[in-house]
């Protein structure tokens, strides 16, 4: 399940489930040469950060060992897939934990199988309040034999 752990981590690094986030500025903040004075409204795009050079050697290669332990410390306010701080989802080890339970079910029943490989700058997707694809991505589910 570890392994499993760090699969879901970076997938939802590459595709978070909610790409931005709203907040107001609580005191004033300089960032850079500009300063946004206090009860300011800003965007920010989780999925920027996500896929951003500066914090992601290669940000858009597929790469589970990225959140083994010994590399997690040097992510804090890098990867926030459910939001973070004092705002940040109620749900994260629910959410965590049911997808965990759902692959791993998923995984144990069946074979998945792809016709074409996709590389991940070739997806396309749609911002909504969910990040989504404009396309199916297409995968063939075939029921485990056992035997």
């Amino acid at each position: 399940m570890h392994y499993l752990d760090r699969v879901i981590k970076e997938t939802m690094r590459i595709f978070p489930p909610v790409p931005l986030i709203g907040r107001e500025v609580t005191e004033d903040l300089k960032l850079g040469g500009v300063t946004l004075p206090k009860g300011t409204n800003i965007v920010i795009g989780i999925i920027k950060i996500h896929r951003n050079k500066k914090y992601w050697p290669n940000p858009l290669m597929f790469d589970p060992d990225r959140f083994l332990p010994e590399k997690t410390k040097s992510q804090s306010y890098c990867y926030m897939p459910f939001s973070d701080g004092p705002r940040n989802c109620i749900g994260i080890k629910y959410g965590m934990m049911c997808m965990k339970v759902i692959l791993a079910t998923l995984v144990r029943t069946f074979v998945f199988k792809v016709n074409k490989s996709v590389e991940i700058d070739e997806i396309k997707l749609k911002f909504s309040t969910l990040l989504s694809t404009e396309k199916p991505l297409k995968v063939e589910i075939e029921k485990r034999n056992f035997q």
